[in-house]
């Protein structure tokens, strides 16, 4: 694919982003996807034959993302179990850090703020989204935390408790801010700084 057709794709998939993100995927049409990109219906269908096909792309690219993103930010905990020894060593600050990072990625980086939108809004649509819409914010949160509190716990960094619930008090205010971010995104400093607050108090209790 040249350079050309890349680029329209990639038009296409943005412009489609904002509109479902805007109004949800069945009020928008192919027709209005091509005059947001500016291009024709026809000239569309060269890239993609129909709604689904964009919306499975968007899905495809925002999996893919998110995989690079939570490797970045090293928060994959329950997937590396040979790094083990090396999460044991994590600080209280990294893990801040870490939260943060991944707070600031999901409320306010655009794609992943578009994205998160169109499931926010078609989760009462479409069950597979409404599951992708858990998996990404809810499910994987929980399952990674718990999985680093298992060997933090282990490592003697926090007392003994039941890691799962640890994990959910521990991202319940990460998961709240978003929300209140999405409404409000001015409240973006009061939330980082809401979020640092939290952990400090969680490790101040759980703290060996």
């Amino acid at each position: 694919m040249s350079g050309k057709e890349m680029s329209t794709k990639e038009r296409i998939i943005m412009e489609s982003l904002k509109l479902f993100s805007k109004r949800g995927f069945d009020a928008v049409s192919l027709a209005e996807i091509a005059d947001a990109v500016g291009v024709t219906k026809p000239a569309l269908y060269k890239h993609f034959n129909s709604k689904q096909d964009i919306i499975d792309e968007i899905l495809k690219m925002s999996d893919e993302g998110f995989a690079k993103r939570m490797e970045m930010l090293e928060v994959n905990f329950d997937k590396h179990p040979e790094r083990t020894a090396e999460y044991a060593q994590l600080t209280e600050e990294d893990v801040e850090n870490h939260l943060v990072g991944l707070f600031l990625h999901t409320a306010f980086d655009k794609l992943p703020r578009l994205f998160r939108q169109i499931l926010t809004i078609e989760q009462f649509h479409l069950p597979s989204l409404a599951k992708k819409y858990n998996q990404r914010y809810i499910d994987c949160q929980f399952a990674e935390y718990e999985s680093l509190f298992k060997v933090l716990m282990e490592a003697g960094k926090i007392k003994k408790a039941d890691p799962h619930v640890l994990a959910v008090s521990f991202m319940s205010v990460v998961i709240l801010m978003v929300e209140v971010c999405d409404r409000e995104p001015r409240k973006k400093e009061d939330a980082v700084a809401t979020i640092r607050a939290h952990i400090r108090e969680f490790f101040r209790i759980y703290r060996a």
